[in-house]
This record gives C-alpha cells, sequence and structure tokens, in this order.
C-alpha cells in the first residue's frame, strides 16, 4: 500500500462512518480519533473440525486469548481495508516468537498434505445472525514466493521469502464494518476435516484497516 492508496482506504472509512452514525444523538466524527490498526484473530487448528470460529471481542475469553491475537474493544470499531488469512506452527498456547506462514510449508508442517484442504475452506461473517460476507475463499491468501525452503533451515537452505506487508492479504471491498457493541461469528468453514494436523498450529486471520477509537455505545 502506498500513501495514495492510505489516503483512499482513509477518506472510504470516513464516508462509512458517516453512514453509520451520523444519526446518531450528539455525533462527532473527531471524537473517534482514528487511526491505521490491525486486529488479529487465532484458532487453533483440530484434525477432527470443519467449522474454526475466531473470537473478535477482547472480552470474549472462551477459548483463552492466545497472547499475539489483538482484538477488539467493545467501545471502538474498524472497518477493514483488506484481510490476511495464515497458518502458524507454534510451540504452545504461550508461544509469542512463531512464523506466519502463507503457505503451507513442508519442512515445517509434517502434514502439509492433509492440512491443505484448509484452503479448499471459506471465511464467514455474520453479524447480529445476518451474514455480511459469504464464502470468502481462503485461495485468495496462499502465497509461496520463488524462494522457499528446500531443506531444514541452515546454511543449505534459505528460508522462505516473505513481505508481510502483501503476502497474504487482500484487499477487502466493499468494506465489513467490524463494531464492538454488535456480536458477530466469525467462521471459516471447510467442505471437509483435515485427516492429521500438527499439534499447535494455528489458522490466524488479520483485519488491517481503520480503528475508530470510542466510537460505540457500551450499555
Amino acid at each position: 500500500m502506498n500513501t495514495i492508496s492510505a489516503r483512499l482506504v482513509f477518506e472510504n472509512v470516513v464516508a462509512n462512518i458517516m453512514r453509520n452514525f451520523a444519526n446518531e444523538p450528539n455525533f462527532d466524527i473527531n471524537n473517534f480519533r482514528l487511526t491505521m490498526s490491525t486486529i488479529r484473530l487465532e484458532s487453533a487448528l483440530i484434525a477432527a473440525n470443519t467449522n474454526f470460529n475466531f473470537q473478535l471481542l477482547a472480552n470474549q475469553a472462551q477459548p483463552a486469548i492466545f497472547p499475539t491475537e489483538k482484538r477488539l474493544n467493545l467501545q471502538d470499531s474498524m472497518i477493514p481495508s483488506e484481510v490476511g488469512f495464515f497458518v502458524a506452527l507454534t510451540t504452545g498456547a504461550t508461544d509469542t516468537a512463531y512464523r506466519l506462514q502463507s503457505y503451507l510449508n513442508p519442512f515445517i508442517f509434517t502434514n502439509a498434505a492433509a492440512m491443505q484442504a484448509l484452503y479448499n475452506g471459506s471465511l464467514f461473517i455474520a453479524v447480529n445472525q445476518v451474514i455480511v460476507l459469504k464464502d470468502w475463499d481462503l485461495w485468495r491468501h496462499w502465497k509461496a514466493n520463488q524462494t522457499q525452503q528446500t531443506a531444514a533451515a541452515g546454511a543449505g537452505s534459505p528460508i522462505d521469502q516473505q513481505d508481510l506487508s502483501t503476502d497474504g492479504f487482500y484487499p477487502m471491498e466493499p468494506n465489513v464494518s467490524l463494531v464492538g457493541s454488535m456480536n458477530y461469528n466469525i467462521n471459516i468453514a471447510l467442505p471437509g476435516a483435515m485427516a492429521t494436523v500438527d499439534a499447535n498450529s494455528r489458522g490466524i486471520l488479520m483485519f488491517r484497516g481503520i480503528l475508530a477509537q470510542n466510537s460505540t455505545v457500551v450499555s
């Protein structure tokens, strides 16, 4: 993203906020403190499952929040301009040193072939039981660059080429508003369960966009 596209994203978000909040009492967009930000949601990958749920809000503690997640506060809202999907192999629930993977590297994931089924899944988002994003295919997030790891990492093999300013991300238009005071169901559905999955592996969703702080009323 360059400065011109970033400005267009910002202006688009301001227009969305004006449509969504202009009828609220005492509305003043200057109070929203608009800033570029990222929401990061994570879900443990389990072989028997065909559905993986991603909790959006900071107060949803079940299942436990991973330390690398960045969820939405109830008093805030966000309008994403792009979505990223990644897989990761961690050492456990408290790991904070793992890398995001934009494809299933067979030298990292022992069960890479079986886990390939994940990318035949689709992302759904429902707000207050109304579907606002349907059948967003995950293949658009697959990115295996020209330089790939070919053996155990070390002097004889490079690690994967990655540019995570772009790799694994895809623009979201039209935008989906994420509002802390509403009820969201963010779900990845697979056509069939993965036969085997590496232990402690995760699916990771990242929403990059404009955060509007203190923009919602929480009762």
